[in-house]
């Protein structure tokens, strides 16, 4: 396994723009890391829980694992443009009544996140499962591999804390951008580009 060639796929994968990111830099900059701490701990508990999903299947049922990414796709795809709908809607409101972001919507993104799905499968089929040959030694790189996804949305949600007072002036155009990312990324999973 070429290690510079594995740390390039992980590092290009985890931290581009995706559901994920997107939402987490969202989030931040408009609700602060206090409220949005919930969210980002469900992001990382749902990528933790799809990285263990993607390598039970892959080992033990990989017949079965084609059709469900199939099926995934369109949710995943859907679920996508109804995010980016409603952040391109959003308005900014520092009002403290608004309704905060929880565990449970970070977490349910990630099951949908089809992006992270095809990420986790090519991982575990092109570099772990070739390479490692135990439970445990696979278990390992799995956790290494949700620690990386991690970072990279904890990065995009300090990202979203730092350019909160910017995001307050250009909230419009920021969240067309990121809802135009999503939009991309649902096209891509869709049409397979």
């Amino acid at each position: 396994m070429e290690l510079s060639s594995l740390l390039g796929y992980m590092l290009v994968c985890s931290f581009t723009p995706g559901p994920g990111n997107i939402l987490s830099l969202n989030t931040t900059s408009k609700h602060g890391w206090k409220n949005s701490r919930r969210l980002i701990a469900g992001i990382c508990t749902g990528y933790a829980a799809v990285q263990a999903l993607c390598t039970i299947l892959l080992c033990l049922l990989s017949q079965v694992f084609t059709p469900l990414l199939a099926v995934l796709k369109y949710i995943g795809a859907a679920y996508m443009i109804w995010l980016a709908i409603h952040i391109m809607r959003s308005r900014f409101t520092t009002d403290s009544t608004e309704k905060k972001p929880t565990f449970l919507e970070g977490f349910l993104l990630q099951l949908v996140n089809v992006k992270i799905y095809f990420y986790i499968s090519t991982l575990l089929s092109a570099y772990y499962i070739p390479n490692i040959k135990s439970v445990w030694g696979l278990a390992l790189a799995g956790a290494f591999t949700v620690m990386i996804g991690s970072i990279a949305s904890l990065t995009w949600a300090f990202l979203g804390v730092r350019i909160s007072s910017f995001y307050g002036r250009h909230y419009r155009c920021i969240n067309i951008i990121l809802g135009v990312f999503l939009l991309y990324c649902a096209a891509t999973i869709i049409l397979g580009i």
